[in-house]
C-alpha cells in the first residue's frame, strides 16, 4: 500500500511539472505576439469615426463624401421652393406680431430666398427678425438660427463682388463671418459643427482676398497642396510625424485603443447611442488629424487652428455642399486633400475631378484656374499609379520599396484612368438625372395641386426607383486581429499543452515506475527460488 502511494505521488508531481512545462511552452507564442502569425483570429472593427463628435450627433461614412461629390442626394428645386415661399407667407399673414412661431417662419422664408437667389431680401428678412428679437430681450441659443442664416446669406450675397474687389461687398462678408462666428458661440453643436467650418472657411477666404497666392500653398482646412503623394500614403516613414495613409493613427493598429477603450471594440455596440458615448468618444481620440499643415500658423483663420479629426470638417462640408451653396470648388480640394491623407483614394481621385470642372469658380484669375486644374490633374495621375501599381521582379528598382505605401484601402476592379473617368461620369450622370427628375416630379406635382407638406407627396416618385445613396462598404472596417484575443487564445492554448504535458508526463512516468516495478519483482522472485534451492540443497 505505501509503495502504491508512493508511485502515485511521484506520477502526480511529474504531471504538474509536465502542465507547467506545456502552458509555458502554449503560451510563449502570445507573450510578444505577430499579428500575422495569427491571422486566422482575425476579426472586423468599425473604424473610430463611427462615434460622433456629439453625443447624439451624427456620424460620417465614406459613402457620404463619395455621394455628395456625384450629386447623388435629393436636391428641391425652384418650384418647391416658390410654393414654400407661398405658404409661409400666408401663414406669416394669419399671426399675430407677438407670436414667437413668426420667428421660425422668417427663417424659413429667408432660406426659400437664399435658394431662389434673392439674398439681398433674405438678409432684409433675417436682420429684421434678430431686431425684434433683440427688442424682446431673447439672448443665447435662442438667437442660433438668426446668427447662422443671417450669416449665410450675408457671406453667399456677397462673395462675387468681393472676390472681384469690391469694398462694400468684403465689409459685408466680413459681417457674415461674424455672424456665423456668433452662431457658433451660442450653439456649437448644431448641424454637427457645420457653423464651425463655415467660419474657418469664410476666413480662409477672406485671407485668400487680400493674398491670392494663398490659393496655391493651402486648400480651405489648411492641408499644404505641396505634399507629395508618398509622404502622404508612406505610413511606414510618416507614422511618427503625421501619421497619413489610414483613416487611425499608428496605435490604434497596435492594440493600444483596445487597451484604453474597450467598450468600442465589443461586438454589435450601438456606437451611436447617446447613452454610451461618454465611455465610446475617448476612441475618437485614434482618428487621423488633417489640416493646418506647415505654415498655416500665418494664415488669419482663427476659428481652424490645429489639426483636427478628418470627420469634423468633411461632414461641415458636405452639410454646407448639401443644404447652403451647393458644389464648390474649394469644397472639393479640400475633400480630395483630405480623403488623400485617410487613404481613400478612389473617393479622393473623384473630388479632384469634381473640383477641376469647376475651376472657373476658383479664382477670377485664369492663370489660379489653371494652377487648380493643373494640380488636380497632378493628383489624379500619382493615384492612378498607386491604384495600378504592379510588384517588380527585379530587387533592384526603387519601386519594389513602394509595395507597402501602395496598397492602403481596399482595391478596386479595373481601377485604370480610363475606367475611373468613366465611372466618375456615369456617377455624376446618374446624381444630377436624380435631381432634375426630382426637381420635374415636385413641379408637376405642385401644378396638379398637391401640397407640398403632404406626407405622401413622394410617394410615386418614381416607381421602382433605384436608391439614390450609396450602400456603405468595407472601407468602414478595420481588420486586424485584438490583442485580446490573441491573449485569450495563448491562455487557451496554454491549457491545451499544459493538459497534453502533463498527461504525457504521467504516462511515461507510470510506464517508468512499472517497469521499475516489475524489476523488483523479478529480482525478489529470483531470489526467493535460489533461496528455496539452496534450502532443499541442505536437506
Amino acid at each position: 500500500m505505501r509503495a502504491w502511494l508512493w508511485r502515485l505521488i511521484r506520477t502526480g508531481i511529474v504531471a504538474l511539472v509536465g502542465y507547467a512545462i506545456g502552458w509555458v511552452g502554449g503560451v510563449m507564442g502570445s507573450l510578444r505576439p505577430n499579428p500575422e502569425a495569427f491571422a486566422f483570429l482575425a476579426e472586423r472593427t468599425p473604424l473610430p469615426h463611427h462615434v460622433p463628435e456629439h453625443p447624439g450627433g451624427l456620424s460620417f461614412r465614406f459613402a457620404m463624401a463619395h455621394d455628395v461629390i456625384h450629386e447623388r442626394f435629393a436636391k428641391h428645386g425652384l418650384a418647391h421652393y416658390r410654393e414654400r415661399d407661398r405658404l409661409d407667407r400666408l401663414k406669416l399673414a394669419s399671426l399675430p406680431l407677438e407670436d414667437p412661431a413668426r420667428f421660425a417662419l422668417a427663417d424659413d422664408i429667408g432660406v426659400g430666398l437664399e435658394r431662389l437667389g434673392r439674398s439681398t431680401e433674405a438678409v432684409s428678412i433675417l436682420r429684421d427678425k434678430l431686431e425684434d428679437q433683440q427688442k424682446r430681450g431673447v439672448t443665447g441659443r435662442a438667437l442660433y438660427t438668426s446668427y447662422a442664416n443671417l450669416g449665410t446669406f450675408l457671406i453667399h450675397g456677397s462673395f462675387k463682388s468681393a472676390l472681384a474687389g469690391d469694398p462694400a461687398a468684403k465689409d459685408q462678408f466680413r459681417e457674415g463671418v461674424a455672424f456665423v462666428r456668433k452662431s457658433v458661440e451660442v450653439n456649437p453643436e448644431a448641424h454637427f459643427g457645420r457653423e464651425r467650418w463655415q467660419a474657418a472657411i469664410a476666413e480662409y477666404l477672406l485671407a485668400v482676398m487680400a493674398d491670392p497666392g494663398l490659393l496655391k500653398t493651402h486648400d480651405c482646412l489648411g492641408n499644404r497642396l505641396d505634399l507629395g503623394i508618398e509622404a502622404i500614403l508612406d505610413r511606414e516613414a510618416n507614422w511618427v510625424n503625421i501619421g497619413y495613409g489610414r483613416p487611425t493613427d499608428p496605435a490604434f493598429g497596435q492594440g493600444k485603443a483596445e487597451r484604453e477603450v474597450p467598450e468600442f471594440f465589443r461586438p454589435g455596440l450601438p456606437l451611436d447611442d447617446p447613452q454610451r458615448w461618454a465611455k465610446l468618444s475617448p476612441i475618437r481620440r485614434h482618428i487621423t488629424k488633417v489640416g493646418a499643415e506647415e505654415g498655416w500658423d500665418a494664415v488669419p483663420v482663427p476659428s481652424h487652428r490645429a489639426p483636427v479629426a478628418f470627420d469634423e470638417p468633411v461632414l461641415g462640408i458636405i452639410g454646407m455642399w448639401r443644404q447652403g451653396g451647393g458644389a464648390s470648388p474649394y469644397f472639393a480640394l479640400a475633400l480630395g486633400e483630405t480623403m488623400l491623407r485617410v487613404g481613400q483614394r478612389s473617393i479622393a481621385w473623384a473630388a479632384y475631378e469634381r473640383a477641376s470642372r469647376l475651376s472657373s469658380r476658383f479664382w477670377p484669375d485664369p492663370a489660379l484656374q489653371q494652377f487648380l486644374r493643373d494640380h488636380c490633374r497632378k493628383r489624379q495621375a500619382q493615384i492612378e499609379q498607386t491604384l495600378s501599381y504592379k510588384p517588380s521582379t527585379s530587387p533592384s528598382t526603387s519601386s519594389v520599396r513602394s509595395t507597402a505605401w501602395q496598397q492602403v484601402s481596399p482595391p478596386h476592379a479595373g481601377d485604370t484612368a480610363a475606367d475611373l473617368r468613366a465611372r466618375f461620369d456615369a456617377e455624376l450622370n446618374f446624381g444630377e438625372a436624380y435631381q432634375r427628375r426630382y426637381q420635374q416630379y415636385e413641379e408637376s406635382k405642385i401644378a396638379a395641386g398637391v401640397s407640398i407638406l403632404d406626407e405622401h407627396f413622394f410617394d410615386d416618385f418614381p416607381p421602382g426607383r433605384v436608391p439614390i445613396a450609396s450602400p456603405v462598404g468595407p472601407e468602414e472596417w478595420y481588420v486586424g486581429v485584438p490583442t485580446a484575443r490573441i491573449e485569450a487564445y495563448g491562455r487557451q492554448r496554454g491549457q491545451v499543452w499544459g493538459l497534453l504535458g502533463a498527461g504525457l508526463a504521467a504516462m511515461g512516468t507510470a510506464l517508468i515506475l512499472r517497469r521499475q516495478s516489475g524489476s523488483r519483482a523479478d529480482f525478489l522472485n529470483r531470489a526467493a527460488q535460489r533461496r528455496k534451492r539452496s534450502q532443499i540443497d541442505v536437506q
